[in-house]
């Protein structure tokens, strides 16, 4: 078999070059009418950067139903008679991180927390539940982290972005003048319990698709989960969703609902249920040190009756040459 060409040199057909394509050149040189090799295949991967809105509004668009009567974010009348059900979609990820969400829309820029790797949970703890639970198809993944960053204030959303380095000159500049004093930080090194989600995409099983109903102190309805093929994304789409958290004061359940099915890191400390301490003491095996009672008896001992005596005397005989002296004298 003949050796293949590398890039750049003369070739009659796809065949006979490395990367099996033979093109004439458009760029200007000696030869330039014949044709050459090109070059090896170069990979990568590309990204685009678009507005979530517009990103939201497409696919959106491409969830439409048919009739157009329960299409995502669209409002109606539920079964049964009563207003104020909608459908509710979302796409999310094999982490259960959001992707898609029709409140991202109203959130602002500022408050990062409400839009930055937001789990399913959060959202919909009775959808997340169901599916960590009873289908199988989140498993629980559960790390320690040595080098977490815990906060020392509470968590509040920015005011503004003035300041702040955005891009690589002003990140050069800020570094080149920030001068030697330092600025406050709000975080500091810390033990974290750090918990997270993998989805299991064999629990959809031959159907390829989830089905099941909700009601509980949140919200209620009938969902899909679905796989969008070749992509790590999955579809969630609730039917007939009912908004139960506003109708108390503060819906303890229904927060206690959503934070059991949520991700995140949690700080480790003393006392709290994911301390441990593997230090086993002496007293559980029962190796203790017998205690015995000693009785110390309450008297002086020989050296210190003797040293008092010769004391006693060394001051009476030097008393008593002093006052033979004053006498003579």
């Amino acid at each position: 078999m003949d050796k293949k060409l590398p890039g750049g040199c003369h070739c009659e057909r796809n065949g006979e070059c490395l990367s099996d394509y033979c093109y004439i050149s458009e760029s200007p040189g000696t030869n330039k009418h014949l044709p050459r090799c090109a070059s090896d295949k170069v990979q990568a991967v590309g990204g685009l950067d678009i507005l979530y809105n517009d990103f939201h509004e497409h696919i959106y668009g491409m969830m439409q139903s048919s009739d157009f009567k329960k299409s995502c974010g669209q409002n109606y009348t539920c079964p049964n008679g009563e207003p104020g059900c909608q459908t509710r979609c979302y796409l999310f990820d094999n982490f259960a991180n959001l992707v898609t969400d029709q409140d991202f829309l109203s959130l602002s820029n500022l408050d990062e927390r409400e839009y930055h790797r937001v789990s399913l949970g959060r959202k919909e703890g009775e959808v997340m539940m169901e599916l960590i639970y009873k289908h199988k198809f989140f498993e629980r993944k559960e790390q320690i982290d040595f080098q977490g960053a815990c906060s020392v204030s509470p968590y509040s959303p920015k005011v503004t972005l003035e300041g702040i380095p955005t891009t690589p000159r002003s990140q050069d500049d800020y570094f080149r003048n920030k001068g030697p004093i330092p600025k406050f930080s709000n975080e500091f090194g810390c033990i974290q319990d750090v918990v997270g989600f993998l989805a299991n995409v064999s629990a959809l099983g031959p159907t390829k698709m989830i089905m099941g109903n909700i009601s509980g102190p949140c919200t209620s309805g009938f969902y899909y989960v679905i796989a969008l093929p070749r992509t790590n994304l999955f579809l969630l789409v609730i039917e007939n969703w009912t908004n139960h958290k506003e109708s108390l004061f503060y819906n303890f359940n229904c927060r206690i609902q959503n934070r059991i099915a949520d991700s995140g890191a949690f700080r480790i400390i003393n006392g709290t249920c994911a301390h441990t301490d593997d230090q086993n003491t002496l007293a559980r095996p029962r190796k203790c040190p017998i205690v015995k009672d000693i009785n110390i008896p309450c008297s002086y001992n020989t050296g210190t009756s003797t040293h008092l005596s010769l004391t006693v005397m060394t001051m009476l005989s030097t008393f008593t040459w002093i006052h033979t002296l004053v006498v003579d004298t």
